[in-house]
């Protein structure tokens, strides 16, 4: 049939079309960038990485090292920020500092996202530490722990007005 061989024929046109463009947009996007590094979509272990910014080019075993150290501060400083909105929520007057510190440690939880997005196994590991480290030193606080703690302190109030006596 005529007529079909001619739809195969400019579908095939079509296809190496569209491949060339697509080949040739590629080039254009790798060869316009300073670094030639594409992200990778698998864990890798490397110390020669890029993190958020393309300034923030980590090359060498010791910075990497000093980035990791970096990494830990910030998870176990988010977990902490977490722990101190869940204090203020339902706190009087202290909405707006409670709202703070939930956009600070939720955009800091985007940016460690994003962190583990390069697909790097060791900052990946690194922030799952940190995060684990921060959890450990900042628990989450649940309603068992806030009334263990206003029963203490009712009865160190009831021990310290019988001793008054």
């Amino acid at each position: 049939n005529p007529t079909s061989r001619t739809d195969t024929r400019v579908h095939r046109f079509q296809d190496c079309l569209a491949a060339s463009m697509l080949e040739r947009d590629l080039d254009h996007h790798s060869s316009g960038s300073k670094h030639s590094m594409q992200m990778p979509m698998f864990f890798e272990w490397s110390f020669d990485t890029i993190v958020l910014f393309e300034q923030l080019h980590v090359q060498n075993p010791a910075a990497y090292f000093v980035l990791c150290l970096v990494l830990i501060a910030i998870c176990i400083l988010k977990q902490y920020l977490v722990l101190q909105q869940v204090l203020l929520v339902g706190s009087r007057g202290k909405i707006v500092l409670e709202t703070l510190l939930y956009i600070t440690h939720t955009s800091i939880g985007y940016g460690l996202m994003l962190v583990c997005m390069t697909f790097n196994a060791g900052l990946f590991v690194t922030t799952m530490i940190g995060l684990a480290i921060g959890h450990f030193l900042f628990p989450p606080v649940t309603f068992e722990n806030v009334k263990g703690l206003v029963d203490s302190e009712r009865k160190l109030a009831a021990l310290q007005g019988c001793c008054a006596h």
